[in-house]
């Protein structure tokens, strides 16, 4: 998925907030900003946003001296997540079907997002998330492609901090089926996306094995990706890619992909709605949810 017109004010915004996450003062803010501006028409559009985001990052890390200004909200994401995984554990496994309902739970948690700079309830959705429709809701084709084969090589491409937690979940139930699954997770701190650390903090390690995609992108361009990663990919039957940044970077991958998200974007919005034929009033960039195959 190319980089819109649209993302170009969407990078300013969220360089500005950085800035400021990172404790820049205004003089501080002022260069961030001016620097960014600057790098704006440098970045190639014809590359996906989160692949411009690592130049984007870069800078404002370069500038400000801290290397992960999201290092707190990481933090505070996965102890807001732990503290409901208990409880969201025992509505799953009390549901009528609980590998659809941890799958809406772990579509629901992508809402945990500060990449967004827009306001979310997290809490609220994920407490209504098993009352809501998805917007695109293609679990029969997940589950038959789980389900095809004994044993399932599943490659499960996480996305944020806190959300992670509720992944963990979907992967308790994937290998109740069966499956053998292994998580990928950034290679380097990017945003609130989660790293092999931030999974190892969670205790997903002990769950699957967890390993990096090589790379501080906030998505999973494969060409870039690490070697371990790539052959993971092309191993798997199955790859559950979680989230907005993995959308963008794999939309157009010819592989077994299952997109699991929540749209926070109207540029990715009007995109699944253009491919699949959608009216643009369903799939607006506000939250709505996700289960769509590639």
């Amino acid at each position: 998925m190319r980089t819109e017109e649209e993302c170009l004010g969407c990078f300013l915004r969220q360089a500005l907030a950085t800035a400021r996450l990172a404790g820049a003062d205004e003089e501080g803010q002022a260069r961030v900003v001016t620097e960014i501006e600057r790098l704006l028409p440098q970045l190639d559009l014809t590359s996906s946003p989160p692949e411009n985001a690592v130049a984007v990052y870069g800078k404002i890390a370069e500038i400000s001296g801290v290397p992960d200004p999201f290092a707190e909200v990481k933090a505070r994401s996965t102890r807001f997540a732990l503290g409901l995984r208990d409880e969201v554990r025992a509505r799953i496994s009390g549901s009528g079907d609980p590998f659809y309902a941890a799958i809406r739970y772990a579509i629901a948690a992508n809402i945990i997002d500060y990449g967004i700079q827009r306001p979310f309830d997290a809490l609220y959705t994920l407490q209504t998330c098993l009352d809501q429709q998805l917007a695109l809701d293609e679990y029969e084709r997940f589950r038959a492609a789980i389900t095809r084969s004994a044993g399932a090589r599943v490659l499960y491409l996480a996305d944020n901090c806190g959300e992670i937690v509720f992944d963990g979940l979907l992967v308790e139930q994937l290998q109740r089926l069966g499956c053998r699954v292994t998580m990928a997770v950034r290679g380097e701190a990017i945003l609130n996306d989660a790293t092999i650390e931030d999974a190892s903090a969670c205790g997903l390690d002990s769950r699957c094995p967890v390993i990096g995609s090589g790379i501080g992108c906030p998505g999973t361009p494969l060409a870039k990706c690490s070697e371990e990663l790539r052959q993971a990919f092309a191993q798997a039957e199955v790859i559950v890619s979680k989230g907005q940044g993995n959308y963008e970077t794999l939309s157009a991958v010819a592989s077994p992909l299952f997109f699991l998200l929540t749209v926070k974007c109207p540029v990715v919005a009007s995109r699944i709605s253009t491919e699949h034929g959608l009216d643009p009033e369903r799939i607006t960039g506000r939250g709505e949810m996700i289960l769509l195959q590639g």
